[in-house]
């Protein structure tokens, strides 16, 4: 994500291409977007990655179809 911003993307337009456009794409239709009965899938960041690009590497916790997954394993 962050060489597509290094190759001239706006932060924004990176967001939406890894996240909605990716489910479209790939036709997943309950997914990619925040809203009434899609999956519940997306992380919290610790920093704004419309500041930094890779800040989208500072990941606080993810959630996967609405619940919290221990990451502590993963670690």
């Amino acid at each position: 994500m962050a060489d597509m911003v290094a190759a001239g993307m706006r932060a924004t337009q990176v967001i939406v291409a890894a996240t909605s456009n990716g489910a479209q794409f790939l036709r997943m239709s309950n997914t990619g977007t925040i809203e009434p009965n899609n999956s519940a899938d997306f992380i919290v960041l610790d920093a704004n990655p419309l500041d930094d690009m890779t800040n989208t590497r500072k990941i606080s916790s993810v959630y996967l179809r609405g619940a919290s997954v221990d990451r502590s394993s993963y670690k």
